[in-house]
C-alpha cells in the first residue's frame, strides 16, 4: 500500500498519544475526585474506590490499546461511558439533595463528566485511534 493509504486511515504513533493524553486527563479527574471524597467532615470511601477501580481497568485498557488489542478499546469506551453515566447520576442526586454537605463539590461533577464526556468522544471518533485495533489497513 501507498504511503497515502496509510495516511488516510490514521497512524498508529498519533493514536497511542493520543490514548496516552486521554490516560492523563482521567488521572488529573480521578485524582481530584479522590481528594475530595477524602476530604473531611464527610469522606466518601465508596466513591474513593470507585475512582480507584476505575483508574486502574482505564489504564488497562489504555495498555491494551498501546499493545493493540482489540479489546483495549471496547475497555477504555466501557469505562468512560460508565463514568460520564455514574457523574451524571452523581449531579442528579446532588443537586436533589436537601443538604449540600457533601463531600464532592458540583464543580467536580461537572468537570468528571465533561472530561470523560470529550475523551470518550475522541477515542469514539479518532481515526487514529481507530487504527490501533483495526488490521484492515496493514
Amino acid at each position: 500500500m501507498s504511503y497515502g493509504g496509510h495516511h488516510h486511515h490514521g497512524r498508529v504513533q498519533v493514536g497511542r498519544a493520543v490514548v496516552m493524553v486521554a490516560c492523563v486527563l482521567v488521572l488529573a479527574v480521578n485524582g481530584l475526585i479522590y481528594k475530595q471524597a477524602a476530604a473531611p467532615p464527610h469522606p466518601l470511601p465508596a466513591l474513593q474506590v470507585a475512582a480507584v477501580i476505575s483508574l486502574i481497568w482505564m489504564v488497562s485498557g489504555a495498555v491494551g490499546l498501546c499493545l493493540r488489542k482489540s479489546w483495549g478499546r471496547a475497555l477504555v469506551l466501557t469505562i468512560l461511558y460508565a463514568g460520564a453515566f455514574g457523574f451524571f447520576v452523581a449531579a442528579i442526586i446532588s443537586l436533589a439533595a436537601a443538604d449540600q454537605q457533601s463531600g464532592l463539590g458540583l464543580k467536580t461533577i461537572f468537570l468528571g463528566i465533561a472530561i470523560y464526556l470529550i475523551v470518550s468522544l475522541v477515542l469514539t471518533h479518532s481515526k487514529h485511534v481507530h487504527r490501533l485495533t483495526s488490521r484492515t489497513w496493514e
